[in-house]
């Protein structure tokens, strides 16, 4: 019997992933992450008064990616595969959901879990999205389904309607909708500025190209 696809989700950094994790799971896909970062950013970020994913990142391990046994394991199964692994996955059949969003409000989440500035692959956001989106069309053998992290934070419903539509084995679309947090929606483009300088020793003379 041929194996089930492998349900994923990615996106680069900061994009709401982690959020999106969370729904799918509500939802009814069976999820598989490590709660060990959880732990350990926990213990670093609760000192701070500022926690980047105060419901877990949802995310595995190096090693799982390379057990012997990646993917067939999580066939059937949800994962998180941030955007710079995808390129190198194994032959196999996957379902991603690919979450964008507004670079400037991945610049605002990453200066304020990181305090320094972020790589500078987020001057070409649009670009990469792009290129992730054909490199894995050209697979030939994976699904992609780019979803806005704003619609997501909108009208989640109507975003699980279409991925069940594309069939994604959802449940339950409403209890997966009620689990977008929409208090947690903490970075906006208009707080860039502020959240530049908020952080010391920051380098400003830049080129913007967002």
């Amino acid at each position: 019997m041929r194996d089930k696809p492998v349900y994923m989700v990615s996106g680069y950094m900061r994009s709401g992933t982690s959020m999106m994790m969370r729904v799918l799971e509500g939802a009814g896909l069976f999820a598989c992450y490590n709660t060990r970062k959880d732990e350990v950013l926990g213990e670093k970020y609760v000192k701070g008064g500022y926690h980047p994913n105060p419901e877990g990142f949802f995310e595995l391990g190096r090693r799982e990616f390379e057990d012997s046994g990646f993917p067939q394991v999580y066939a059937g199964k949800l994962i998180k595969v941030l955007h710079w692994r995808l390129k190198n996955l194994p032959p196999f059949a996957y379902r991603i959901c690919f979450m964008t969003r507004d670079p400037k409000e991945i610049e605002v989440s990453y200066l304020k879990m990181f305090q320094r500035r972020p790589p500078f692959v987020l001057q070409r956001y649009h670009e990469l999205v792009a290129q992730v989106k054909a490199e894995v069309k050209a697979r030939g053998d994976s699904e992609i389904h780019l979803v806005p992290h704003h619609r997501m934070i909108q009208e989640p419903l109507a975003v699980l309607s279409e991925l069940k539509e594309a069939g994604w084995p959802l449940q339950d679309l409403e209890k997966g909708a009620f689990k977008v947090r929409r208090d947690l929606y903490r970075s906006r483009p208009e707080d860039l500025d502020s959240v530049r300088k908020s952080i010391p020793g920051l380098r400003t003379d830049l080129p913007e190209g967002l």
